[in-house]
């Protein structure tokens, strides 16, 4: 159990920096503010998305992809 909560821990940090990343590499690219606004909810999105499939099956949830 231990082992899989710092296994999700590492998974966070890694898709944590991994966003960050994007959305540094995403504002830098010239367009519209707006666009820019969606991109950075998808990416974030997606971020969350991919922790979450980590952390439901540690709560008994059946996750198949």
């Amino acid at each position: 159990m231990i082992e899989s909560l710092i296994s999700l821990i590492v998974i966070a940090i890694i898709v944590g920096i991994v966003a960050l990343i994007v959305i540094k590499l995403v504002d830098m690219i010239p367009m519209l503010a707006g666009f820019k606004d969606i991109v950075r909810l998808l990416i974030i999105l997606v971020a969350v998305l991919i922790v979450l499939i980590r952390a439901l099956p540690l709560l008994g949830v059946n996750v198949s992809i």
